[in-house]
């Protein structure tokens, strides 16, 4: 049997508190550096990783795998059967660029699936929070309230601020009426997941510590995060690379046959 899962209050005042890390160092001069796979890295970032990395291990001993923090080798990884995965500061792009759509993501996977996750939004001061067959809910002023996907036809679509690529332009013309909204982060499954869009889809790279407590989620209020390659739930065990497959988010998943294909 496993052991009990800190409460879900808990993980959302520790993402909270990394959240504070992070605004703690915006309002001072940073340096940004480039990780070996180019993408920028920030004080920011690793303040973030040490306060969730701290803080989980005093709520759980649960093994953890964080962006920012050592690789753990996929020997070791594949024995794991329950973890947390972290994005201590997701969308430093946009943290960096002065927009306010960055997020901390923690999820728990068990068995390849998200099945728990906590999205923090520290500029807007807006968590969300939910997992398959649990819910979800959204923290905002204090007050913490369930969410549930409002799909509607014609969709509202959100993409990638700093990866729009042309082949996601394309899919998104494709469909009558579609409203194309930019954003960036694992904001967007949760403002799908909380009503406020329809569809996320994502034909660029990402890792799965960018999408796996968005998933959950988006998948706790209703909606579906759906692979490309065989239309099937975006999962977290596909071997040693931690790169997903492309993918579509998406309040409803009876979309899938009016969509475009992808």
């Amino acid at each position: 049997m496993n052991p009990p899962l800190p409460r879900l209050d808990s993980l959302e005042a520790l993402c909270v508190e990394a959240g504070r890390t992070i605004l703690a160092v915006r309002e001072r001069a940073f340096r940004v550096e480039l990780k070996a796979d180019q993408s920028p890295v920030t004080a920011a970032d690793l303040a973030a990783h040490r306060c969730l990395s701290e803080g989980l291990r005093t709520l759980s001993d649960l093994p953890l795998l964080s962006e920012e923090g050592e690789a753990t080798p996929w020997q070791e990884r594949r024995r794991w059967t329950r973890f947390w995965l972290i994005d201590p500061l997701d969308g430093t792009r946009e943290f960096v660029d002065g927009f306010d759509d960055f997020t901390v993501n923690v999820a728990l996977i068990e068995s390849g699936r998200a099945v728990l996750g906590v999205v923090h939004a520290p500029a807007a001061g807006i968590s969300w929070a939910g997992g398959a067959g649990r819910g979800a809910w959204r923290w905002s002023g204090g007050r913490c309230e369930p969410i549930r996907v409002a799909p509607r036809w014609p969709p509202r679509v959100l993409a990638s601020r700093a990866h729009l690529d042309p082949r996601t332009r394309e899919w998104v013309a494709a469909i009558p009426g579609a409203q194309l909204e930019r954003c960036g982060s694992s904001v967007k499954f949760c403002r799908i997941a909380e009503g406020a869009a329809d569809l996320y889809p994502r034909f660029s790279p990402t890792c799965q510590w960018d999408t796996a407590a968005g998933q959950a989620v988006l998948e706790g209020a209703g909606g579906v995060v759906l692979a490309v390659e065989g239309l099937a739930p975006l999962r977290c065990d596909q071997g040693a690379s931690l790169v997903n497959g492309h993918f579509i988010a998406c309040a409803d998943g009876r979309w899938v046959s009016r969509l475009p294909p992808a």
